[in-house]
C-alpha cells in the first residue's frame, strides 16, 4: 500500500485507481514495461535419413551349372578315351592297399589324369568367360582364370611325368608351388580391388552434402 491520496491523504492499495475514503481519482504509476522474452534457440533440423541400400535379388548361379555339365562331359571324354580306366584304378588302389604307396601308376592311369585336368583346365576359361559375360564379376572371373592355369600347369607335369621326365615327388613340388603363387596373386588382387573400391566409397561419402 504506498499510493497516498492527494486530496485526504489515505494511504491506498498500488492496483487501486480512486481513493477509499474520499473517491478521489488517484494518480496512475507508470507499469514497467515487459520483460522481452528470452530467445528460444532454434531447434537442429534432424538429418536426413540416408535410404538404405536395397538388397539384390539373388539369381540362380547358372554358370555353376554349367561348370557341373563340363565336369560330367570331361568324365565322359575321359572314360571313352581309356576304356580300361577302371580296372587300371583298381589295380593302383590294390597296390596302395598292399602297403607300396609309392608305386607307380599305370601309363594309361597317368595320361588320363593328364587329360582330365588339361580339359578341366580349358573348362576353367570357359567358365571364366562365361562369368564375365553373365554376372561382371572381376574377381571370380580372375579366379575362374586363375584355376584354369593351375590345372592345366598340372596336367602338364602329369605328361612329363608320364615320359619319365619328372618324379612323381617333383610333379608335387611344382604344382605346391604354382598353387601358392596363383593364390598370392588371387588373394593381392582381392585386396586391391577390394581397398580401391572402399576408397572410391569413402570419398563419396565425404563429397556428398550434408544435410
Amino acid at each position: 500500500m504506498s499510493q497516498i491520496c492527494a486530496r485526504c491523504g489515505t494511504v491506498n492499495k498500488d492496483e487501486s485507481q480512486f481513493c477509499l475514503y474520499c473517491g478521489g481519482p488517484l494518480p496512475m504509476r507508470p507499469t514497467e514495461p515487459p520483460r522481452p522474452a528470452a530467445p528460444v534457440p532454434p531447434r537442429p533440423t534432424p538429418p536426413t535419413p540416408r535410404p538404405m541400400p536395397v538388397a539384390r535379388a539373388r539369381t540362380p548361379d547358372f554358370v555353376g551349372l554349367f561348370g557341373v555339365a563340363f565336369l560330367l562331359l570331361i568324365v565322359g571324354v575321359v572314360f571313352y578315351l581309356n576304356q580300361n580306366l577302371l580296372t587300371e584304378i583298381r589295380r593302383w588302389w590294390d597296390q596302395i592297399l598292399a602297403g607300396r604307396i609309392a608305386f607307380r601308376p599305370p601309363e594309361g592311369l597317368i595320361i588320363s589324369a593328364a587329360w582330365f585336368w588339361g580339359l578341366l583346365g580349358i573348362s576353367s576359361f570357359g567358365i571364366a568367360f562365361l562369368r564375365w559375360t553373365f554376372a561382371r564379376s572381376r574377381i571370380r572371373t580372375f579366379g575362374a582364370f586363375l584355376d584354369g592355369i593351375g590345372m592345366i600347369a598340372f596336367a602338364f607335369f602329369l605328361y612329363r611325368y608320364s615320359l619319365r621326365t619328372l618324379s612323381g615327388s617333383l610333379v608335387i613340388s611344382l604344382e605346391a608351388a604354382v598353387l601358392a603363387a596363383l593364390l598370392f596373386i588371387y588373394i593381392g588382387s582381392g585386396l586391391y580391388w577390394t581397398s580401391a573400391r572402399r576408397r572410391a566409397l569413402v570419398a563419396a561419402a565425404f563429397r556428398a552434402p550434408r544435410p
